[in-house]
């Protein structure tokens, strides 16, 4: 059966390593905010190492109370890594079996900066399924995946500051 994928990209001010580190390990919480009917991350769990080594897991739960399984499946720093997700207990489990994401990390400008691609990926349930997670992969999914990488970018361009200080290097 077809899967249905929504791929975004945004172009960031910093190295490949600098944008990976930030983005690969990251607490979901602060990129996966929730966008229209879509629930944010409230945590992980059950998390099985620093999650950079293929065939980690971890437990992400939802805002509207359900949860997911990530498995991580390929790990190369400063350049790709993608994971598998199943196991949907909200809405989502009717219509998709699973799904695969995965990060590009591409350098520009002499590797001072990065072209940041996304591309994830669902299995729709059944024939019945896809027409609606074909809707919510390219409408919904896209936008939550869009606000995601606006939200990295910001992140990882502007500075820390102290308060009422200069910046801070992180």
């Amino acid at each position: 059966m077809t899967t249905f994928s929504a791929t975004v990209q945004t172009h960031i001010k910093a190295s490949p390593a600098l944008a990976f580190q930030h983005i690969a390990p990251i607490d979901p919480r602060a990129l996966f905010t929730g966008y229209g009917p879509l629930p944010a991350v409230i945590g992980t769990r059950d998390q099985t190492g620093a999650w950079d080594t293929p065939g980690q897991t971890r437990t992400v739960a939802l805002s509207d109370g359900s949860v997911a399984e990530e498995r991580l499946k390929h790990y190369h720093p400063a350049q790709y890594f993608s994971y598998t997700v199943s196991g949907f207990t909200g809405a989502l489990r009717w219509l998709a079996t699973g799904a695969n994401g995965a990060w590009w990390f591409d350098p520009q400008a002499g590797g001072t900066q990065t072209t940041v691609r996304w591309r994830h990926a669902f299995h729709p349930r059944s024939k019945w399924a896809a027409p609606v997670l074909w809707l919510l992969a390219n409408v919904l999914w896209r936008g939550y995946m869009r606000k995601a990488l606006r939200l990295a970018k910001m992140q990882i361009e502007t500075p820390l500051r102290a308060p009422g200080g200069p910046a801070i290097s992180a």
